[in-house]
């Protein structure tokens, strides 16, 4: 399988295409915010969602964070799977760097989760211009473009 990140054209044509990366505030707009179930996990982490990144902040404890961040061009896939109630997604890096691996998601927003992630994948690789006049119909352009038909 051909990965487009992984060609110099692609990175030279990326570098050389300039196209405004954040909003008028300089920060990147969040499409979702995702919770662990608190009963089932005793500190929840959180998944938040942005336009050009995908951030985990994992609860180690009390006043104790771990932050991982991996950025929407070094996505290398996403995989999600649920039971009954509850589902999981694992979100792995291009480059062999940090792996989200997020459990005791609720079962609806697992494969929401999926869709905005791959969604983002495909605008930052292909280069899809997704922008709409408000977030939420944004958000909606993303989830088509990262969800999956099944016939």
């Amino acid at each position: 399988m051909k990965y487009p990140a992984q060609s110099d054209l692609w990175r030279l044509d990326h570098v050389i295409r300039a196209k405004p990366v954040t909003n008028g505030s300089g920060q990147s707009r969040v499409l979702g915010r995702f919770r662990q179930i608190f009963p089932i996990t005793l500190f929840p982490g959180e998944l938040i969602v942005e336009e050009l990144r995908i951030v985990y902040v994992q609860k180690n404890g009390p006043w104790a964070n771990n932050v991982i961040s991996i950025m929407s061009t070094d996505i290398a896939c996403v995989n999600a799977s649920s039971g009954p109630f509850f589902g999981l997604v694992h979100i792995q890096s291009l480059t062999g760097g940090p792996e989200i691996l997020i459990e005791h998601l609720l079962r609806q927003n697992v494969y929401k989760i999926r869709s905005l992630v791959e969604g983002i994948a495909l605008a930052a690789r292909e280069g899809l211009k997704i922008e709409a006049a408000n977030l939420e119909e944004e958000k909606q352009n993303l989830l088509r473009a990262g969800s999956i038909v099944t016939g």
